[in-house]
């Protein structure tokens, strides 16, 4: 979890001259509420502590990723925009924004946060996220250009993509064999299906057993 940023305040009391420090009492509570496995208690200690806490971005974070954990996709979407409106910059909240627009199916507003969050942190990963969302929304010249830079960096040949199986399980495959996948769906959508084909063997010889290239080979003249 995020480390939340509190700031003491203190309260009068009519019979001492005694302070409470509610944000250190309402961070306590948060923790009890996580070591507990209490999720209700634990969200709302983090609506009390966005009342009390001077640094509300970090407690904006602490409340996306709750959200986000617990795939309540609308409100992940709206707390990390009210985040944004108070950090533009925040790549978690539009991580979080992105990834939740994407699970409710609204790609072109996962595409339009994980191109702002490529533009600030310059990641393959993310790279890659906006290469397929423009192949899937048919905005082929974009991922193809995409694409491109991915294909000029040498990380790619370290850094692995996730893919689900038939079995539900997951697939770790090397990112230049999903990158040459989806190069092969493009193709596929262009009409080139000897192109496309050849792709989807490339892909398999750099990450055999590859279920989604072989799926895609399988269906290429469908």
């Amino acid at each position: 979890m995020v480390l939340l940023g509190l700031s003491k305040v203190t309260m009068a009391q009519s019979d001492s001259t005694k302070s409470v420090d509610l944000g250190g009492m309402y961070v306590g509570i948060y923790h009890l509420a996580n070591q507990f496995n209490d999720p209700t208690m634990a969200r709302m200690a983090l609506y009390h502590l966005l009342m009390f806490s001077n640094e509300k971005s970090k407690v904006l974070d602490s409340m996306a990723i709750y959200y986000f954990d617990y795939q309540q996709w609308t409100s992940a979407i709206l707390v990390s925009k009210e985040n944004l409106k108070l950090n533009s910059d925040n790549e978690l909240a539009l991580e979080i924004a992105a990834l939740s627009f994407e699970n409710m199916g609204i790609k072109d507003q996962s595409l339009e946060n994980f191109e702002k969050l490529f533009l600030k942190n310059d990641n393959s990963n993310t790279l890659y996220k906006v290469a397929f969302l423009q192949y899937d929304l048919k905005r082929l010249k974009e991922s193809k250009a995409s694409i491109a830079i991915l294909l000029q960096r040498s990380e790619i040949n370290s850094l692995t993509v996730i893919f689900p199986k038939a079995d539900k399980s997951q697939q770790e495959v090397s990112m230049k064999a999903a990158v040459t996948n989806l190069k092969g769906l493009i193709a596929k959508e262009e009409g080139n299906i000897p192109k496309a084909k050849e792709l989807f063997l490339e892909a398999l010889k750099l990450a055999p057993g590859f279920e989604i290239a072989q799926a895609n080979l399988r269906d290429a003249d469908k």
